[in-house]
């Protein structure tokens, strides 16, 4: 079978195909005379800009390393407009982008974004120039590591992580988000090993109504009047990296580069596309599968991949509070491709985090903190009304004993018998039901719960009591006694 390498990601498809079964971008070959064919080596732009080879192409660019020789003939990169459709609005869109990514590095100075310098046209070309970044495309980098046998180890994420964040923190801060953040648009600079965040060209301001979406969208997303108000937004992110709103409906806010952060980040690990990665029947994440993770990313990872953007970390500050609560020079579980395979995994001590809400109520894998351990007084006293506000919604069986059909059976024994289960468990499954913020949180909410449960018994004790001695009175009263 004859195959076809892509011209933006290197990946080799089957000669019958149109587009790359990887990243999308289109597998005809270029016209020679039409304008979107390549620039040979030693072409001369402006008088100043000498081209010296491409380094790469995109779905609608196309990029060179060209010599400057108006600024001490330092290396630059020179970016073209090459849509893949020809069409009249198709054109018109792209070029839109492209003048809007000039405009967005014009205004940015952060030095893990490359430099913007010019934007200009060259007949029917259109060009910008930035700075050029030595070094290699994380999806390069993983390439490497898969032909031998390896991926990136959560050490290496976790720190990818600290570094980028911060840069993705810097372009929220200004209201822009990126909207395609995968591992090619990432490149490992070769000076310092810093990340390098590329291609801007998808840069968007954050609406002002989105702050609102992200609140409802879990629940209204397919709703007429989501669909009607985000109908005008520009559609835009590669599939399996952005988050669903943002390719359905337009809509992009941070959660939505922190989601495609998280795949990014699961992509570099287990050297699996992202559709590889998901459940195509439920369309759920089932990562766990082919990884496994230290506590402290296991929690990050849910919560940046979150199906509801509410549920997301809302800033990529959220993110880095999380990494900074543990020492920079903490042990992580590091996974060599190899050792996951045959099953040779190593365990190191569960780190601290906030992993409530990450799983089901038998979920062995989800380490509970030590301070939430013990016996539950809330769960114990009022079982059905506790296991409301702490969504444990197997106390809910507490009830039976109120139907007169099942009450034959047990006996009225399904209240105590709950309460003794949820006073041993309610701590645990509270904690893996539901979100909460901090541990100090949940004690308070337990601690509340518990206090509420003593004051209703003793009350409906001392209530019983004196219907006791109620009776008690009245029954001496009728015996005359």
């Amino acid at each position: 079978m004859n195959l076809i390498a892509c011209t933006s990601c290197g990946k080799e498809n089957p000669s019958g195909v149109r587009f790359c079964s990887r990243c999308g971008v289109s597998l005809a070959k270029p016209n020679p005379n039409s304008i979107g064919s390549g620039l040979t080596p030693r072409t001369r732009l402006r008088d100043r800009y000498i081209i010296q080879h491409p380094l790469g192409q995109g779905g609608f660019s196309r990029t060179y390393l060209a010599e400057d020789i108006g600024r001490f003939n330092e290396p630059v990169t020179l970016k073209e407009l090459t849509p893949a459709s020809q069409g009249t609005y198709a054109l018109q869109k792209a070029e839109e982008l492209f003048q809007r990514e000039a405009q967005m590095l014009h205004k940015l100075r952060h030095p893990q974004i490359p430099r913007f310098w010019e934007f200009f046209r060259d007949g029917k070309r259109l060009f910008l120039v930035q700075d050029y970044i030595e070094g290699k495309t994380y999806q390069s980098l993983l390439e490497e590591r898969i032909a031998a046998g390896q991926t990136f180890s959560e050490a290496e994420i976790i720190e990818l992580l600290r570094q980028l964040l911060p840069v993705l923190s810097y372009l929220h801060s200004l209201g822009l988000i990126h909207r395609d953040i995968s591992p090619d648009n990432i490149i490992r600079r070769a000076s310092d090993g810093l990340p390098i965040l590329i291609d801007l060209g998808g840069v968007t301001k954050i609406p002002i109504e989105v702050e609102t979406f992200s609140q409802n969208v879990s629940t209204t997303a397919g709703s007429s009047q989501n669909s009607v108000t985000s109908t005008s937004r520009t559609r835009l992110g590669k599939i399996g990296y952005a988050p669903d709103e943002q390719l359905r409906l337009g809509i992009a806010a941070p959660h939505s580069d922190l989601y495609a952060l998280g795949v990014t980040a699961l992509v570099l690990m287990t050297g699996k596309q992202p559709q590889e990665l998901i459940d195509l029947e439920t369309m759920e994440w089932n990562w766990q599968q082919h990884l496994h993770l230290s506590p402290l990313l296991n929690g990050i990872i849910n919560r940046m991949l979150a199906t509801h953007p509410v549920d997301r970390f809302q800033s990529a500050d959220e993110v880095l509070q999380q990494l900074r609560t543990y020492s920079e020079t903490a042990q992580t579980q590091v996974y060599s491709r190899s050792a996951q395979d045959d099953g040779q995994v190593r365990h190191f001590a569960p780190a601290p985090v906030n992993n409530s809400g990450c799983g089901h109520l038998l979920d062995a894998s989800v380490t509970l903190p030590e301070e939430i351990h013990g016996w539950n007084w809330g769960a114990f006293l009022l079982p059905g009304f506790w296991c409301l506000t702490n969504q444990v919604w197997i106390g809910l069986i507490a009830w039976t004993d109120v139907s007169m059909v099942t009450l034959p059976v047990t006996w009225g024994m399904t209240w105590p018998i709950m309460a003794v289960i949820l006073g041993v468990k309610g701590n645990e499954w509270a904690w893996k039901s539901r979100r909460w913020n901090t541990i100090k949180q949940f004690k308070r909410h337990q601690r509340l719960w518990a206090i509420a449960g003593f004051l209703i018994v003793t009350a409906l004790l001392l209530l019983l009591s004196l219907i006791v001695l109620m009776l008690l009175a009245l029954g001496k009263s009728v015996l005359g006694i």
